[in-house]
């Protein structure tokens, strides 16, 4: 997979001042206004004035320049069907999402290079003590939440099969895991998911989500929001099925949710994701795979490519 991250969002909002001071006690670092950058993925989010709550532009991180490149030349095979733009001399590909208009830049961008301190001590039951005679160190800090990186968006779409066509055939987003016609978790990298493209009546961003560097941050930072403003709340804490992710939702003052997000699953690019079993031929079929040693034959084979 050539992408690797999702580097940025350019949102709609009805009021700027608004939902800088959000994103301010949230926990990103303000440069220009209504420009925030996270603590590992630099500037990620840009607030523009709207008519209503809207994603106006989605930043892709790309590997090198020949990936941008295989991505125009698939836009170039549609011919016209997508449309395309260079800017920025040539460092930039934009392609426009065809149902939604929703802008997607593509960029070559850096690993993301993560800060992440290490994890503190957790008491568990019984004899599983790893921790005396003090409180823990989320409960002693004052220091405010730090927020990783953009990790994630859920993007509805009124014609969910051809937006999530364009984001896995065109741009090569793969899916982590979808219901049909609902929902489709797709990665650009090892995150189990940085899109969700979902159903819905309209274009909207349903909810943007960063990540924390564990859940007692989680906890901590939406503790936090809505003890400032109890009318933030939304969802959480929890924990989802798909991802695995610790979840907090909150509201901004235009309306899109917020998430702090913690512990999501991760994919490697390494071992491959067997999504169906089944020969991709028509000379062979299901059966036969049963008689080669079904599924247990597969992972044999995967153990001994070290893949297991």
């Amino acid at each position: 997979m050539p992408l690797h991250r999702l580097t940025s969002v350019r949102l709609g909002v009805t009021s700027i001042d608004e939902t800088s001071a959000f994103f301010r006690q949230f926990g990103l670092a303000e440069g220009a206004r209504g420009v925030f950058s996270t603590r590992d993925g630099g500037e990620q989010v840009s607030l523009e004035i709207a008519r209503r709550r809207s994603l106006l532009q989605l930043g892709v991180g790309a590997a090198d320049g020949d990936d941008v490149a295989r991505i125009a030349a698939r836009v170039e095979a549609l011919h016209g069907a997508v449309r395309m733009e260079w800017r920025s001399g040539g460092d930039e590909l934009v392609v426009v999402e065809p149902v939604t208009g929703l802008p997607v830049s593509i960029t070559v961008a850096a690993p993301l290079a993560t800060s992440m301190p290490k994890s503190a001590p957790m008491n568990g039951p019984a004899q599983h003590v790893v921790r005396t005679d003090r409180p823990s160190d989320a409960v002693l800090t004052a220091a405010p939440v730090a927020v990783s990186n953009l990790t994630h968006l859920v993007y509805g779409s009124p014609n969910q099969p051809e937006t999530l066509r364009f984001f896995t055939d065109v741009i090569g987003f793969e899916i982590s895991d979808q219901i049909p016609g609902v929902i489709a978790f797709t990665r650009c990298g090892e995150v189990h998911h940085n899109l969700a493209v979902q159903g819905a009546p309209v274009p909207f961003v349903h909810h943007i989500a960063f990540e924390v560097d564990s859940v007692d941050e989680v906890v901590r930072g939406g503790s936090a929001m809505v003890q400032s403003d109890p009318g933030r709340q939304v969802w959480g804490v929890g924990r989802h099925a798909f991802g695995s992710n610790w979840f907090w939702y909150l509201r901004e003052p235009g309306g899109t949710f917020i998430e702090y997000t913690a512990d999501i699953d991760r994919i490697s690019r390494a071992v491959p994701q067997l999504c169906k079993v089944a020969p991709n031929t028509n000379k062979y079929h299901i059966e036969d795979v049963h008689r080669a040693g079904g599924i247990m034959a597969i992972l044999g084979e995967l153990a001994r490519a070290g893949k297991l």
